[in-house]
């Protein structure tokens, strides 16, 4: 009896295997027609996109992928590491096919020749072309013709062989396209025709899409590779610093300008600033300068016009890349309100609570931390505070000093040593 049940049980598990098996081979036969990479080329091309593009056919070569299509919507590149990509594009391990869409998408400069580099390059209707002789944006074209501008609406023999509107209908469209690499022929096959039950035989994708995207850090560093997003970073990165040193801040407005600042940093090295950036910076000294004074007046003024017109010109990225005069005028505003307003309205706060009111300063003893003739900088029971002070009392940097007023967002500081004549 034992040996009969455990024949039995054998049977139905050799029955059990047998039909797994049999349902795992359609599931199979469907995952082995392969993959098809999708890879954004949005933006600029910098070093953090030349990377991304190469790890992602390289490693759509080693994997399953049949091709990849690089989905292109970019002023240029920043960067002459492209001409490496733009070769491993032209001679690449598996066929890669060009789309510059969605409209209304842009190719221009080297970001064109990279979507000309593919075997196969495709354009939606509308899209923009053009500047093709640009390696880096901003520079000097090789050729007259590299600044024309083109709007495609049809094939344009040597750049652009089939025009698709979206994604879908592109895959489709290359089913049986027979494609040339250095070591074979590949024949894509990437949609099936489909009967439906109103008689009508449509196409469908009969491949996997999987979409490639940049890593956190990578997307994170590009946040201000165009000028106007830079000149913001920039802005109010330097804002917060002042607001850190000139209003009393307890800290956390120093850490929070460094992220901005290291932002702006990145993208303006990336886009090889203009003549723009010292006219910035300049500007935010005035306004800072103006802010110290005790008020915003001329030179604050003087400051606002200036920090806009640095903001239109901060990146040496004509005519490739023109930055947002919108946002250029909106981020000034904004800067000049937290001048005009903000700053001042939170260091009265300050001097109005509890721990360091009036009643509190008067008589206090700290240290001058620039030379107070007429107005300077102390610290105070470990806070920085603007002060004043009689031209004749000599306070220079690194003098004690004695609190003997508070009048308004000043302290009206003297020395020790004046304070103990008779």
């Amino acid at each position: 009896m034992t040996r009969l049940l455990s024949s039995r049980f054998m049977r139905r598990i050799l029955v059990l295997v047998f039909l797994l098996g049999t349902l795992a081979v359609p599931a199979f036969a469907q995952t082995s027609d392969g993959v098809i990479d999708v890879v954004e080329v949005q933006g600029p091309v910098d070093q953090f996109l030349v990377r991304f593009v190469t790890d992602s056919i390289e490693r759509a070569a080693a994997g399953d992928s049949e091709f990849v299509i690089l989905k292109i919507d970019s002023p240029g590149s920043l960067t002459a590491e492209v001409e490496e990509l733009i070769a491993l594009v032209r001679n690449p391990p598996l066929p890669v096919v060009a789309w510059i869409g969605d409209a209304p998408a842009t190719a221009q400069g080297a970001s064109l020749r990279l979507a000309e580099a593919a075997q196969i390059t495709i354009a939606a209707p509308g899209v923009e072309i053009g500047r093709r002789f640009r390696t880096i944006i901003g520079e000097s074209a090789a050729a007259s013709d590299g600044d024309v501008l083109v709007t495609v609406t049809e094939p344009i023999p040597g750049a652009i062989d089939d025009i698709q509107a979206a994604l879908g209908p592109l895959i489709v469209s290359l089913d049986g396209k027979t494609i040339e690499l250095a070591d074979r022929t590949v024949t894509l096959h990437t949609a099936e025709q489909v009967a439906e039950d109103d008689g009508q035989v449509r196409s469908q994708v009969t491949k996997q899409v999987r979409f490639n995207e940049l890593g956190v850090w990578a997307r994170t560093m590009r946040l201000a590779i165009t000028p106007e997003a830079a000149f913001f970073f920039l802005v109010v990165g330097l804002a917060f610093a002042a607001f850190e040193f000139y209003a009393i801040g307890p800290g956390l407005a120093a850490a929070t300008a460094v992220v901005p600042i290291l932002l702006a940093g990145y993208g303006l090295s990336a886009m090889r600033f203009g003549w723009g950036l010292p006219v910035t910076l300049f500007a935010m000294w005035l306004l800072t300068v103006d802010y110290q004074r005790g008020g915003f007046s001329v030179l604050s003024y003087i400051g606002t016009v200036l920090l806009a017109l640095g903001g239109l010109f901060i990146a040496g990225t004509y005519p490739d890349m023109p930055p947002s005069v919108g946002a250029v005028v909106v981020t000034t505003l904004g800067v000049a309100l937290f001048y005009m307003f903000a700053m001042s309205t939170v260091a009265r706060s300050r001097f109005t609570t509890q721990t360091m009111g009036r009643d509190h300063l008067i008589g206090a003893v700290g240290v001058a931390l620039t030379d107070v003739t007429g107005e300077g900088l102390v610290e105070i029971e470990g806070a920085r505070w603007r002060a004043t002070s009689h031209r004749e009392a000599g306070i220079s940097q690194g003098s004690p000093v004695v609190v003997a007023s508070v009048q308004g967002l000043f302290l009206e500081v003297e020395s020790p040593d004046r304070e103990k004549q008779p």
